[in-house]
């Protein structure tokens, strides 16, 4: 979740459109969250979060990863 949040929030400052389903300002505060108020974290929210949530933002990332590599895999030719 951490590491999803830096990338949301990485891909936020470069305007970059999320796709549909997924935002990224939930990410960033999800992360910025954890690392202030870990003392306060939902355990059972905090499963729902990993197993509802991110496999759906997942599928609706995964164009947009595709794109990505297939952009880096011709930059490397």
């Amino acid at each position: 979740m951490m590491k999803l949040s830096e990338a949301a929030k990485r891909m936020s400052r470069l305007d970059v459109l999320a796709p549909d389903g997924v935002e990224w300002a939930l990410a960033v505060a999800n992360r910025n969250f954890i690392i202030h108020q870990y003392d306060q974290i939902n355990r059972e929210l905090t499963w729902v979060t990993l197993s509802v949530d991110l496999p759906a933002w997942q599928k609706s990332l995964a164009r947009m990863v595709d794109r990505a590599r297939s952009a880096l895999d011709a930059d490397a030719r």
